[in-house]
């Protein structure tokens, strides 16, 4: 039996083989993250034994390992896959902790397995790879967005700060249409009611009137902005809104894509996708959960079903508060801010929503606040309560029912 430890980067990896009556390093590899590196590791790693005598384990740590993780499984070899929180906490148990090059990571990974004390992390299928990648990409595309939008509201406050007594969102259709034409107050100075109004025409969904135009005008001209660098900042403010437009575009084109991968229609021959697609129709019957949570969480959880219990969910999304200790008193502090970030956010705001539309969280939510909890505190319990329900769905591929939300589970 032999336990190979390999050492993910972006261009090359590092493989370290053990054997196990021994502890010394039976061979070390550096090879190219290609396909005449991954045939060099798979050529030293068949000459010495069966394929079925190896255990091979690399770090889950951004990519980077995908392509190898599925090159290795495809030639039969069984593949394991860390947690890197796992492989530092043994080093610094181990004696050569001190030690950081790639060799020693490579050894550290082969050590740990051989051991024995490690949990694999997961890896999802190809159908929840593809929710994972829409997701994250979208979730990355509306962080850009906000940093342009901060950008524009930080300039606005310099160049026109008058605009939001009547303008409260500048980056809705009317805020941005009317921001193209008069990026900073000194722009209005030649303008006028029917012109404003002329540059709605054939804007859907605006809401501005002749009222709200010549406040405008009013507002502009007992402006406080004395027109310093006028130029250039309305320069930088267009430049801005070309990218929240672009962005807002890619945005759309993303969740087009994620609605179509969720209302394919699977193949004839999977099984595995046709029962995916039932049951994220189940899980769309829960009020107050919307494709945007369930995406969310199949992205970041992947198979819910791998999970044993509600509390392994809950433990791996994150969702319990912390506990602070204040003399013999013990209270629950924020959320923890471990697991998974973008799952945790979602649920939590799909929690409001419940709370809006789902008449039995509705009920949880206030019975929690009249015992004295904070409305936070609430949202959260119910956040708690919708990952139960959503599991059970997931597992028991039913519909929601209503009477089943406080049977005990």
């Amino acid at each position: 039996m032999y336990f190979v430890g390999i050492d993910i980067a972006k261009s090359f990896h590092v493989a370290a083989v053990l054997g196990i009556d021994s502890d010394k390093v039976l061979h070390t590899l550096k090879f190219n993250n290609d396909e005449e590196g991954f045939e060099k590791l798979f050529l030293l790693l068949s000459s010495l034994d069966e394929i079925s005598n190896f255990t091979v384990a690399m770090e889950a740590t951004g990519l980077f390992f995908e392509n190898l993780y599925l090159y290795l499984k495809a030639k039969g070899f069984k593949v394991i896959l860390l947690n890197p929180y796992q492989t530092n906490r043994f080093r610094e148990m181990d004696t050569m902790k001190k030690v950081k090059n790639d060799n020693i990571d490579a050894l550290m990974i082969a050590a740990l397995i051989k051991s024995g004390r490690y949990s694999k992390a997961y890896v999802s299928e190809d159908t929840y790879q593809s929710i994972k990648s829409l997701y994250r990409h979208k979730s990355s595309l509306q962080d850009e967005l906000k940093k342009h939008k901060r950008q524009v509201s930080t300039l606005l406050a310099v160049v026109f700060p008058e605009m939001e007594k009547v303008i409260k969102d500048p980056f809705n259709v009317t805020g941005l249409a009317l921001l193209e034409k008069y990026p900073t107050a000194k722009h209005y100075h030649h303008a006028s009611v029917d012109r404003i109004l002329k540059t709605f025409r054939g804007i859907k969904g605006n809401n501005f009137n002749e009222q709200k135009a010549q406040k405008l005008l009013e507002l502009a001209e007992s402006s406080i902005y004395q027109g310093n660098g006028v130029d250039e900042r309305s320069f930088v403010i267009l430049s801005h809104i070309r990218q929240i437009r672009f962005i807002n575009n890619e945005i759309e084109q993303c969740e087009s894509q994620m609605l179509a991968l969720f209302n394919q229609q699977p193949k004839l021959d999977d099984t595995e996708e046709q029962e995916i697609m039932n049951i994220i129709d189940n899980l769309r019957t829960i009020p107050g959960v919307s494709d945007k949570t369930i995406f969310a969480l199949m992205s970041e959880c992947g198979d819910l079903s791998r999970f044993t219990n509600q509390n392994s969910f809950i433990g791996y999304l994150g969702l319990y508060p912390t506990l602070e200790q204040s003399g013999n008193k013990t209270v629950h502090g924020p959320i923890a801010k471990r697991g998974a970030r973008l799952a945790k956010k979602a649920l939590y705001q799909a929690a409001i929503a419940s709370v809006r539309h789902n008449k039995e969280l509705n009920k949880l939510f206030h019975d929690k606040v009249s015992l004295g909890r904070a409305k936070k505190e609430a949202v959260v319990i119910v956040a708690r309560k919708l990952a139960h329900i959503i599991l059970a769905i997931y597992k028991n591929n039913v519909a929601y029912n209503p009477n089943r939300v406080f049977v005990a589970s």
